[in-house]
């Protein structure tokens, strides 16, 4: 049987990849280290080439210059004999005879002149330039003209035009004006340059400032003797070392006259306008470096072939000694191998048992010995028939092996579940020689399966089904229900008053009660029902096959339900004490194919929430008005969420009025406008906002808004006058910080707080009465009013009213609408005034329509008013600053 590398321990892998990596560490530093060393000599080699090469042409540059400067230098001492000539000549007929012999004599010079102030010719020592021929037009002349007594200058090439040819020209201006001048031949500078030794790949040329070529060696167009004379250099650095007046240069470019990359030494001569460019070919100039250069890449290439070599040889010597090493570990792999924590088994082809671990015998109770020879259906159970059997081995034929879960029998006559794999043995021939068989016990992982079914599915306390559970029956048996057509009900069950049993008793008696009530409700359901505890006191009953007529299903869920009711009658022994527990029931009925799974949830808890209602201690079905209703609530409150974010709430304002008509203030009303609801009724949305705390975000903006207003007024001498009633629900009074955020609110709108009056209720003082009391003293301190709203309705205590800075007490509109229905209605309000009179309080009458209910008012002693007969509730653009009715 062959291994895999991968069964060798992990340390022989690592240590011979450890080996592996420090080698190609080794070779490839070794590499580098010589890449380097060579490299450090070729970059010194090339420096050194380099500064040789800036040295040659910087001595030739030198060389170059100074011929150049001895020529200037000769055409300086003729331009002093001239001079010392004219100062003894008689006539300018003898000046040019004596000129003319001695531009015979000077064979570097072409002709010698004398020019007047004007440019005209005086004298010459050539016969094509008669006596007063003019000069001075031309360029380079005019510019001489202008010299200074006793300066001199030279002039860039020039062309004449007289002879065809290019010009240097060297004059001096004498102190009378006159001007002597000498033309040089560009052939003196070539011969000069012909005259000097150039070794191969060496140039020198001459240019003047104006970057034209004087001459150059070697020439760089065939037939051009001067070596391009004339020809304007085109070159970026000769240009810029000129513009910058720089004396010497040194660079490395391609020529702009033959295209070959040079290293140049550039030098200007002197005072003159003339550069010398010395060159060297880049090629000529680095041959030798290169020749090393290819020498240190050969021995670079012969190192790595050969330490290549070394290395393939080393890194094969040890995958040799790892192949060993493995070797040697997967024996004892195998040895420890078989021992493992699973049982093992070898038998020969016929099937007789030639070798068994001890994990075999601990798992089965047979030792070694007892099973050599024999086959292993020793250990069959009996629970598998042959065609189990016949089916496994066709399998291994096939496949050469099989696993699977199987029963076995242990020597103990014990039945328990194992995992299995048989595998098949060849030979290198494929016959076969061999099984080998590996078995796990199963046993504690069955066990273990069962424990996490049993806590998945199972409430731990009452061993009844939970709610997952419940929810996976419950959608078994809508499937099942889908073909039927049967009726089933979920029943929902909440004991009554649990939670004081755990405060009272403790949870421990609680969790007792539970189990009592379980054993008590098992007992008188069906077999096929399902009895699930959802978590606390609550739990549900599924009961199936309800049959197929609705009467006779409710019928009998109405039975079972009283039996449960029934059940819990009697009273339960928890702790030596008798409790009598009773429960609210939910009853739903659905057919599979008609109700979806959450709305069977919702119905029975509809239902649930009926039977509290109701009063406890009893059953509801469910009731599909009362389930809309809940919808159409769940939905208003969804969209009450959204009415402060999307500014769908306004502010309108009803007046209020003095006897004689006259507005004294304004109560704030809030509104809901809603977009597709249109007007939402406040009897609607506010109970609803109390409820769930958001009438705290809403009463903040109500209080904010009204006092932006209320500071609008106060720069408005009509309704300076005008008091702003805002209601305040209990609930926002009762947060801690209330006071502060109305005072917030006073200081960011600056609204006048004496002409804010707060309207609160009765029920504000049912509950920490002073805790309101403080907070009503501390904004009163500041200004702000107080209203007792509704008053009359609740349950006030006189002696605690008297307490309170109240300044006004408002009648409720329930007394004002019977007044003339009664006489009750009438001595209520006849006692509110007469009470407010008493304690000093304002009193305002709120829901006057009529005008006989205003007259009754007034004639007790009630002259403040409120409603529909003197106004509606409006925006404040359509609010009158007074009104009569």
């Amino acid at each position: 049987m062959s291994h895999s590398p991968g069964l060798a321990p992990f340390g022989i892998v690592l240590d011979t990849q450890r080996d592996r990596r420090r080698a190609i560490i080794a070779y490839a530093v070794s590499i580098l280290l010589l890449l380097a060393v060579i490299g450090s000599f070729a970059l010194e080699q090339y420096r050194s080439d380099i500064q040789a090469v800036e040295e040659r042409n910087a001595a030739r540059a030198d060389l170059v210059a100074e011929w150049v400067s001895s020529i200037f230098s000769s055409s300086e001492a003729v331009l002093a004999s001239v001079s010392a000539h004219l100062d003894t000549s008689t006539g300018m007929s003898q000046t040019s005879d004596w000129l003319q012999a001695m531009d015979a004599r000077l064979a570097l010079f072409d002709r010698i002149n004398v020019l007047d102030t004007q440019g005209r010719i005086l004298a010459s020592s050539s016969r094509d330039y008669s006596p007063d021929r003019p000069l001075g037009g031309l360029p380079f002349y005019h510019r001489l003209l202008s010299l200074s007594a006793g300066e001199q200058a030279v002039t860039p090439l020039v062309w004449s035009h007289s002879t065809r040819e290019f010009r240097v020209v060297h004059a001096q201006r004498l102190v009378d004006g006159r001007v002597i001048s000498v033309e040089l031949k560009p052939m003196a500078f070539y011969h000069g340059l012909t005259s000097l030794s150039m070794a191969s790949g060496q140039s020198t040329a001459i240019l003047d400032t104006e970057t034209q070529l004087i001459t150059r060696l070697p020439a760089f167009g065939e037939g051009q003797d001067l070596g391009g004379l004339g020809k304007v250099v085109s070159g970026s650095m000769t240009r810029r070392l000129i513009d910058r007046r720089k004396r010497r240069d040194q660079f490395r470019a391609r020529s702009a006259l033959d295209g070959k990359e040079r290293f140049y030494g550039v030098l200007r001569i002197g005072d003159l306008p003339f550069v010398t460019i010395v060159g060297e070919e880049v090629s000529v100039a680095l041959a030798g470096w290169v020749q090393r250069l290819w020498l240190y890449l050969a021995i670079v290439v012969a190192v790595v072939g050969l330490g290549g070599l070394l290395l393939r040889h080393y890194l094969r010597q040890l995958r040799l000694k790892e192949d060993v090493r493995q070797h040697e570990a997967q024996l004892r792999i195998a040895a420890v191998a078989f021992e493992t924590h699973l049982g093992m088994l070898i038998t020969d082809a016929e099937g007789k048992i030639l070798r068994a671990n001890d994990t075999f015998t601990r798992i089965t109770g047979y030792p070694e010995e007892e099973v050599l020879g024999k086959g292993p259906n020793l250990l069959s159970s009996g629970r598998h028939d042959q065609a189990f059997y016949a089916e496994m081995w066709r399998r291994i034929a096939r496949h050469d092996g099989w696993q699977g879960e199987i029963w076995n029998r242990r020597r103990n006559g014990e039945v328990f579940p194992e995992w299995m794999t048989i595998s098949a043995v060849r030979n290198a021939e494929n016959e076969l020689t061999h099984y080998v068989a590996t078995i796990s016990d199963l046993t504690e992982r069955k066990a273990a399966e069962q424990e996490i079914h049993q806590l998945a599915f199972f409430d731990s306390l009452t061993g009844l089904p939970n709610r997952r559970l419940l929810m996976d029956r419950l959608q078994s048996l809508q499937r099942a229900s889908k073909h039927g057509g049967h009726l089933a009900a979920l029943i929902f069950l909440d004991l009554d008053n649990f939670k004081q049993v755990n405060d009272t008793l403790g949870l421990h008696r609680g969790d007792q009660l539970l189990r009592l009530v379980t054993e008590r409700l098992s007992s008188v359901i069906r077999e096929p029902d399902t009895l699930a505890r959802l978590g606390g006191d609550e739990f549900a009953l599924l009961l199936h096959d309800l049959g197929e007529c609705p009467e006779a299903a409710a019928k009998d869920a109405e039975e079972v339900a009283l039996k449960l009711l029934s059940a819990l009658q009697a009273p339960l022994v928890v702790g030596g004490e008798q409790l009598v527990v009773t429960a609210s029931l939910g009853v739903a009925l659905f057919q599979g194919h008609e109700t979806h799974l959450d709305s069977i949830l919702q119905q029975a808890d509809t239902a649930l929430f009926q039977a509290k209602a109701a009063g406890r201690d009893t059953l509801s079905f469910f009731d599909p008005d009362i389930q809309a209703r809940l919808q159409a609530r769940a939905r208003l409150e969804s969209d009450l969420r959204q009415a402060l974010p999307r500014g769908e709430l306004r502010l309108h304002y009803q007046p209020q009025v003095t006897a004689t008509g006259e507005i004294f203030g304004v109560e704030a009303l809030l509104r809901w406008q809603h977009p597709s609801r249109g007007a939402v009724s406040p009897g609607d949305f506010i109970p609803l906002a109390e409820e769930n705390r958001m009438i705290l975000p809403m009463g903040s903006w109500v209080l904010e808004t009204a006092c932006r207003q209320l500071a609008g007024w106060a720069a408005d001498p009509a309704r300076q006058h005008v008091i702003m009633a805002v209601n305040v629900s209990p609930v926002q009074f009762r947060e801690a910080d209330f006071v502060e955020q109305v005072l917030a609110i006073l200081d960011d709108t600056g609204a006048p707080a004496e002409r804010l009056k707060l309207e609160v209720t009765e029920s504000l003082f049912m509950e920490e009465r002073d805790a309101a009391r403080g907070k009503m003293l501390r904004l009163s301190e500041r200004g702000v009013r107080f209203s007792l709203d509704d008053f009359g309705t609740g349950y006030s205590s006189l002696s605690y009213l008297k307490r309170l800075p109240l300044a006004q007490l408002k009648i409720d509109q329930s007394f004002v609408c019977d007044l003339f229905e009664g006489r009750a209605s009438a001595a209520i309000v006849t006692s509110i005034i007469s009470l407010a009179r008493s304690l000093e309080l304002d009193v305002i009458a709120e829901g006057v329509e009529t005008e006989a209910q205003r007259e009754w008012l007034m004639t007790h002693g009630c002259t403040c008013f409120q409603g529909y007969f003197f106004g509606r509730p409006q925006p404040i653009e359509g609010l009158p600053l007074s009104t009569s009715p």
